[in-house]
This record gives C-alpha cells, sequence and structure tokens, in this order.
C-alpha cells in the first residue's frame, strides 16, 4: 500500500512540473470559497435564488483557483499574485498604521497637515509647539495639550 501511494506521489510530481501550484492567492480564493458556501448554506432557508447566486459564486471561485493551480502560463499567474499581494500589502500597512496610533495614544498626537494631508505623529504635552511637516516643509503652530508638571 505504501509504494501505491508513493507512486501516485510521484506521477502528481510529474504532473505537475511546469504548472505554476499554490501561492497566497490561492489561499485567498479558497477562503472566499469556503465563505460563500457557508453564506450559501446560511440563507437557503430564506431565499432560494441567493442560495443558487451563492453556489454559482463559490464554484467560479473554485474553478479558478484550480485553472490557476493548473496553469502553465506561470508569469500571468505570478502577475496576479503580485498584484494580490500589493492590494493586501496596502490594507495591512493601515492596519497596522491604525494599531500603532492606538498603541501610542498616551505619549503622542497625531495630526493631519493641512497643507497636504499627511498624518504627523506629536509628542503630547509639550503645549503650544511650532510643527514643520517633514512631506511639504509647512510650517503651523500645534497645541500638543499641557504640559505636564505646571
Amino acid at each position: 500500500m505504501k509504494a501505491f501511494f508513493t507512486n501516485l506521489a510521484y506521477k502528481f510530481q510529474r504532473f505537475m512540473t511546469g504548472r505554476y501550484g499554490i501561492d497566497k492567492l490561492w489561499n485567498a480564493l479558497l477562503i472566499f470559497y469556503l465563505i460563500s458556501v457557508i453564506l450559501a448554506n446560511a440563507v437557503y432557508r430564506y431565499s432560494k435564488i441567493a442560495y443558487a447566486a451563492f453556489l454559482v459564486l463559490s464554484t467560479a471561485i473554485l474553478i479558478f483557483a484550480l485553472y490557476r493551480v493548473f496553469s502553465k502560463n506561470i508569469e500571468m499567474r505570478r502577475s496576479e499574485n503580485e498584484s494580490w499581494l500589493k492590494f493586501t500589502g496596502k490594507i495591512k500597512q493601515k492596519a497596522m498604521f491604525q494599531k500603532n496610533k492606538w498603541n501610542q495614544r498616551k505619549t503622542h498626537k497625531f495630526i493631519k497637515c493641512k497643507k497636504c494631508k499627511k498624518t504627523l505623529r506629536l509628542p503630547k504635552h509639550k503645549g503650544k509647539i511650532n510643527v514643520t511637516c517633514p512631506h511639504c516643509k509647512n510650517q503651523f503652530i500645534i497645541n500638543t495639550g499641557k504640559k505636564k508638571g505646571l
């Protein structure tokens, strides 16, 4: 029995030679597929049309994901994955920025430059300070709160 599975694995490796395989976009498509199947089952009692729509959507997602895995157009699949990573990278970057703002809320004040709309991080409790935006060199005065100890 062990020889059978070893032989099967070897045949699958030969089949996958020259094909794209699994990447981060595959993982995301698989998650979207599972979510759409769960949603289809959740709406089954309420609307047969919505159920059918979610099933069609989930089937299309699964077919596209499998097409990508077995595709021999490696450069196109790599480009798709790169676009996905760039998109999710922006979302992760924004989430990390919000997390850092939350963690530093007691020691720093975050304001937007009136000219270029970039977010600036200023220390809290320093009173009125003269701020120069490092991006556009706009100068303005901002009150960061009363000085502690006075």
